[in-house]
């Protein structure tokens, strides 16, 4: 089980999150890409003016987890 700390939004306070359980139920139901697709993802949000410790200001979602997932798409159609 990976659990990272990180923030619901900028003001929200740090909390501990288990992304492998979400990605896990999601899994269950939602097509993910391939690691090196993810990676290529996770690349280019982190040069992206609207990303910000993990979180995507300009849609509000996790980083980490809208790029994994196959059916998700950059708000800004960089991906």
């Amino acid at each position: 089980m990976k659990v990272v700390e990180t923030r619901r939004c900028r003001t929200c306070p740090p909390t501990e999150v288990d992304t492998d359980w979400l990605l896990t139920i999601d899994a269950e139901v939602m097509a993910q890409v391939t690691d090196a697709e993810y990676q290529a993802r996770l690349r280019q949000c982190a040069v992206c003016p609207f990303y910000q410790d993990d979180t995507c200001l300009k849609c509000g979602c996790y980083v980490s987890y809208r790029a994994r997932l196959a059916t998700k798409h950059c708000p800004v159609k960089v991906w």
